[in-house]
């Protein structure tokens, strides 16, 4: 703010401050599972980890599996929510 402006009283814009937008939580529905040997490649019993395509978070295989398992469940809540908001 200026020397005239204080004077004269103008009062300066204050910024605009942003809302603050929350981080979406990924639902983790593009896991792909990874093997230690190109022997067990295509081999669900041998799965050693997974990884989120969309996040590129890893998992092991129990994390994995369970992720899988609640997938549905998972892409429903995200679809309830989205509805929602429109």
């Amino acid at each position: 703010m200026g020397i005239l402006d204080r004077l004269l009283g103008r009062k300066q814009k204050q910024p605009v401050e942003e809302a603050e937008v929350p981080e979406p939580v990924c639902p983790h529905v593009a896991l792909v599972p990874h093997w230690h040997s190109a022997e067990d490649m295509g081999k669900s019993d041998r799965v050693t980890s997974y990884a989120c395509e969309a996040c590129h978070a890893t998992f092991s295989r129990e994390q994995g599996e369970r992720l899988l398992a609640t997938e549905a469940e998972r892409v429903g809540l995200l679809d309830v929510e989205r509805l929602g908001k429109q």
